[in-house]
C-alpha cells in the first residue's frame, strides 16, 4: 500500500498546532521558510557582483518595478536574493530567453509581484521561488519544465490560474499549498507524482482529475480543499480509482486514501472492501458527524481523523491492534468511542484535545500508550482494565496531571 501512497506528517501538524485560519498558517510558513532551504542545486559561490544572479546571468530593477533577468544558464539558488531589500518594489518579472532556471527563494515574499513572464528556455523553477507572492494571480509554466519544486508557489493567495505544461512529471511537496484562490487546473497526462500537501488549503478548488500516469499521491495532497466534493480518476490508472461517491481509493478499493473535504454527508460507512485507511484520509472533514469502520479494516494510519471538528461518534473495527498517532487529535466534538479489546497500542496524541470525551475504557491488552494520547481531554474519566498500576510503555505524560484513572484488576 505504501508503495503507492507517499505519506508524511504535515509539518507543524501536531495536536493543538493546526492552523485556525489562512493568516496563522501563512505566518507559520513564513517563519520557517529560511530554515527549510538546502541550496543543493546551484549555490551562490561567495560574494556576488552587484548585478550578478548566476554564473552567466545578471539582473536589473527598473524604476517602474520590472525585475529583468538576462544572460544565459541557471540562476543561483539563494537563501536571500540580491534584490531582496527592494522586493516591495518588484511588480513584474521578465526572464529573457537563454536563462534556464529560477533559483530557490528568488522571488519569495515579493508581495507586490503580479506579472511573471518565463521563456521556454527555463527548465527549472526552484524551491520557494515564488512562495508568498500574494499579488500574483496567474502563471504559465514553460513546456520545458518537468518538476514544480517544493513550496514553489506556496501561499500565493491571489493565484486563480496555473497552466501546467505537458512536460510536467512531478509536483513536489506544498508546491501550491495555501493557494486559496486557485479554482481549477488540469493535471497533464505524463504527470507521475503529486507530493504531500501539494494542493492543501486550496479552498476554492472544486475539481481534480487524476491522470492515468500518476503513480504516487502524497499524504494530505488535497487537505482542506473545502469545495472539492469528489475526485475523478482516469479509468486507465493502474493504482488509483474512486468509489461511487468519488472517494479516492486504491485500484481494488482496498485502501481509502482521501475522503473529499467538500462532501456534505454527515454519516459515512466505509465500504467493506477497505483494509487500510491512509494517513489523514479524513483530516479536516468538518461535515462528518459519524463514521462506521468495518471489521475488514486492519490498519489505520496516523492522523486519519485529525481535526474533524464536528465528528461525534466513530465505530472502530474489531481486531485492530493499534490506534495510531494523532488519530482523532483536535476532533473536539468526539464524545462516543469504544476501544476494541484487540487494541494493544495507543499512539502519541491519539485523542489529544478531544474535549467532548467524558469517559474512556482502556482494554487489558493495551501495553503501550504514547505521550499526550489523552492530553487536554479536560472532561475525561479513564478506566483501565486489568491493571493495578501503569504498565511499562505507558508514557508518564499520556494524560493531564490530576486526571483520575480508575484501575480495575
Amino acid at each position: 500500500m505504501t508503495a503507492v501512497l507517499l505519506i508524511g506528517l504535515l509539518s507543524g501538524c501536531g495536536a493543538n498546532q493546526q492552523p485556525s485560519d489562512a493568516e496563522s498558517t501563512t505566518e507559520q510558513a513564513e517563519t520557517t521558510l529560511a530554515s527549510q532551504q538546502e541550496n543543493a542545486g546551484n549555490p551562490v559561490p561567495g560574494e556576488l557582483r552587484m548585478d550578478e544572479c548566476g554564473k552567466s546571468a545578471t539582473w536589473s530593477l527598473s524604476p517602474g518595478g520590472t525585475l529583468t533577468i538576462s544572460g544565459a544558464g541557471p540562476m543561483y539558488d539563494f537563501d536571500t536574493a540580491p534584490w531582496a531589500a527592494d522586493r516591495g518594489k518588484i511588480e513584474r518579472l521578465v526572464v529573457e530567453s537563454g536563462v534556464t532556471s529560477i533559483g530557490n527563494n528568488a522571488l519569495s515574499m515579493c508581495d507586490t509581484l503580479y506579472s511573471v513572464r518565463l521563456p521556454d528556455s527555463v527548465q527549472r523553477i526552484g524551491d520557494h521561488a515564488f512562495a508568498f507572492c500574494t499579488a500574483l494571480e496567474s502563471v504559465t509554466i514553460p513546456d520545458s519544465v518537468e518538476k514544480i519544486e517544493e513550496s514553489c508557489f506556496e501561499g500565493c493567495t491571489e493565484m486563480w490560474g496555473i497552466n501546467l505544461p505537458d512536460s510536467l512529471r512531478e509536483i513536489e511537496a506544498r508546491a501550491f499549498n495555501m493557494c486559496e484562490s486557485l479554482s481549477s487546473f488540469t493535471l497533464p497526462d505524463g504527470l507521475e507524482r503529486i507530493g504531500e500537501e501539494a494542493f492543501a488549503f486550496c479552498e476554492r478548488l472544486y475539481s481534480c482529475r487524476i491522470p492515468y500516469t500518476v503513480l504516487t499521491i502524497g499524504g494530505g495532497a488535497f487537505l482542506h480543499c473545502s469545495r472539492m466534493s469528489r475526485f475523478s480518476v482516469s479509468d486507465n490508472n493502474p493504482n488509483f480509482a474512486v468509489d461511487d461517491d468519488g472517494v479516492l481509493m486504491s485500484k481494488m478499493l482496498t485502501t481509502l486514501y482521501i475522503f473529499p473535504y467538500g462532501d456534505t454527508r454527515s454519516e459515512y460507512t466505509i465500504p467493506d472492501t477497505v483494509k487500510v485507511i491512509a494517513e489523514r484520509a479524513f483530516a479536516y472533514c468538518d461535515g462528518l458527524r459519524e463514521v462506521t469502520i468495518p471489521d475488514t479494516v486492519q490498519n489505520i494510519e496516523d492522523g486519519a481523523f485529525y481535526n474533524c471538528n464536528n465528528l461525534e461518534r466513530v465505530v472502530l473495527p474489531n481486531g485492530i491492534q493499534k490506534l495510531p498517532a494523532e488519530l482523532f487529535a483536535n476532533s473536539e466534538s468526539l464524545s462516543e468511542i469504544t476501544i476494541p479489546d484487540s487494541v494493544t497500542e495507543i499512539g502519541s496524541d491519539a485523542f489529544n484535545s478531544c474535549y467532548g470525551l467524558s469517559e474512556i475504557t482502556i482494554p487489558s491488552a493495551v501495553s503501550v500508550i504514547g505521550r499526550g494520547a489523552f492530553q487536554n481531554c479536560t472532561n475525561l474519566s479513564v478506566t483501565a482494565l486489568g491493571k493495578e498500576i501503569a504498565v511499562d510503555g505507558w508514557d508518564v505524560f499520556w494524560i493531564d496531571e490530576g486526571t483520575e484513572v480508575k484501575w480495575v484488576p
